[in-house]
């Protein structure tokens, strides 16, 4: 069966939310969506110097427990991430291996000073963990600016984007999900 999983590590959203993410991602990818509440030790992936954590090390930790190859993995968290060249990112995805992270907390209008705002926040999150799925499924990064695939350098960059594909990104995502089905991938 076709399956997203996505694990919530020392994180805890309202169901409201995660119900919410669930019946996006089951429309958008025809994927089986579960959420499995864990504790991880990802602490090799932190960097005192920066006060945040690496999403490659994280990813590359949980890849020690992926067994099949064909289940999309998210890793949510609610701790700062940056790659190699950024200052910061929203998540990262590893196509090759199935897996995303995805921190929700830049997500959160509290980091920024401002009050909480669950619209906002659900918004958000739906749009960040559609785009690094859109990775797992090996999508590039879209230059339509409202797709959901465009990079998001800001959280302006992730509020202007919508929460969908673009006609050419759903196109190929379409063909990579019936490519699926023909060929087992």
């Amino acid at each position: 069966m076709k399956k997203i999983s996505i694990f919530l590590v020392y994180t805890d959203l309202k169901d409201d939310i995660l119900l919410a993410l669930k019946s996006h991602l089951e429309t958008i990818f025809g994927y089986s969506v579960n959420f499995y509440g864990l504790v991880f030790d990802f602490s090799l992936a932190y960097n005192p110097k920066r006060n945040q954590y690496i999403s490659s090390k994280i990813i590359d930790l949980f890849s020690k427990y992926k067994k099949n190859l064909k289940e999309k993995w998210v890793v949510l968290v609610d701790v700062d991430l940056y790659s190699h060249g950024l200052n910061f990112v929203f998540g990262e995805a590893d196509p090759k291996r199935g897996i995303a992270v995805v921190s929700h907390a830049r997500l959160n209008p509290e980091f920024y000073g401002l009050a909480f705002d669950e619209k906002i926040f659900t918004e958000r999150l739906i749009k960040e963990v559609t785009h690094e799925l859109g990775h797992l499924f090996f999508l590039p990064h879209c230059f339509h600016p409202n797709c959901v695939m465009s990079f998001s350098n800001t959280i302006a960059d992730v509020d202007r984007k919508n929460k969908s594909f673009c006609f050419i990104c759903e196109s190929f995502l379409k063909t990579y999900l019936c490519m699926e089905k023909i060929f087992i991938i």
